[in-house]
């Protein structure tokens, strides 16, 4: 009867082993978060709980433990590499965000040949920040309105970068459907002059610089602008307002329209208040985000020429509406590469 207790005992623990092992790597392949750190660490705490319960159960003979110990010990060091890589990710997100000072700070408006004023912002400044950090430093969101105070357990790139007008219902805000200026995280326009590898030449984002100071350079445009090929191209969610319809004779996946049935888009709220805030976010390697968006706030209400003035921000966001991009010259473009897909419209210029 103890040999059977035994057996069944050995192939309950090493079933749980191999489904531990399946997780966390799942985990690995697909990032890491705060959220996940408990669990890494339970895992740890759980392989070596079933170590010491084979032990005794074995009659605490080393000849019969070791080779339960041996599976055991791939689980258990998998999870206590994953709750490191969190520990350190956290320690250094804090301290980033602890110690961060913005300095330098200076916009210059985007103007583009067509319009009454500018269709964007350039911002540049200097990022103070604690010698070796490394991560990867994401473009910045600024809204018109409250505060943005993500959860922690939220901060990580696949819900603070990208996106548009709805940004806010991803990161269960309510603060209604805010328009917004950020980079455009596909584009053809800018170089980031930082890029190591081909993929990252049209993203604006960048790597930390050697020592304690790296220069910073954000292309900002209104949230809706999904695609920007040149001045003379630019493609917009077709969530964006004014988007028609398709009629029956139209491909939305290829045509200038809005596919029939689809929500109609709800009219984006310009601002709430005339205050600036940011969302601002550092990827830090080891699977964590570190959040600098209080840190770039204060510097835009305190700098930004866009601070107060609703009327600016306001005909900023509705330049490159559809509206505002025909009566700046611009039509529909013609089907085909880099135009027209199931999410955007492209507007052209001759």
């Amino acid at each position: 009867m103890k040999i059977l207790a035994r057996i069944v005992l050995g192939c309950a623990i090493v079933a749980v082993a191999a489904v531990g092992v399946l997780w966390m790597l799942v985990g690995f392949k697909e990032g890491s978060s705060l959220e996940e750190l408990p669990y890494t660490i339970a895992g740890l705490l759980g392989a070596v709980g079933l170590a010491v319960v084979w032990w005794y159960a074995v009659g605490r003979s080393l000849a019969l433990a070791v080779p339960m110990w041996l599976i055991l010990a791939l689980p258990g060091l998998l999870a206590a590499q994953q709750s490191l890589s969190l520990g350190v990710g956290l320690v250094v997100g804090l301290r980033l965000e602890r110690e961060a000072v913005i300095e330098s700070y200076a916009e210059e408006p985007i103007v583009w040949p067509g319009f009454d004023g500018p269709v964007g912002m350039t911002v540049r400044f200097d990022l103070i920040h604690p010698d070796g950090t490394d991560g990867l430093i994401l473009g910045p969101e600024i809204r018109m309105g409250p505060a943005l105070d993500i959860p922690r357990s939220a901060l990580h790139a696949t819900l603070t970068s990208g996106s548009g007008y709805f940004k806010d219902y991803f990161l269960d805000q309510t603060v209604a459907e805010l328009t917004l200026l950020k980079p455009v995280l596909f584009q053809r326009l800018y170089v980031n002059p930082q890029a190591e590898q081909e993929y990252q030449r049209w993203v604006s984002s960048y790597q930390f610089n050697p020592g304690t100071r790296t220069s910073l350079e954000f292309y900002l445009h209104p949230g809706i602008v999904d695609y920007l090929v040149s001045e003379s191209k630019v493609c917009l969610s077709k969530q964006a307002p004014g988007v028609p319809h398709c009629r029956d004779d139209q491909d939305n996946m290829t045509a200038a329209c809005l596919k029939p049935g689809r929500r109609v888009p709800a009219e984006p709220v310009d601002h709430r208040g005339t205050d600036l805030s940011a969302l601002w976010t550092v990827a830090i390697r080891p699977g964590m985000t570190a959040d600098l968006s209080a840190t770039l706030t204060s510097v835009l209400r305190g700098q930004s020429r866009l601070q107060g003035d609703a009327p600016a921000w306001s005909a900023m966001q509705r330049r490159l509406e559809p509206a505002g991009l025909t009566a700046a010259g611009y039509r529909a473009c013609a089907p085909g590469e880099d135009s027209h897909t199931s999410s955007r419209i492209c507007y052209c210029r001759d």
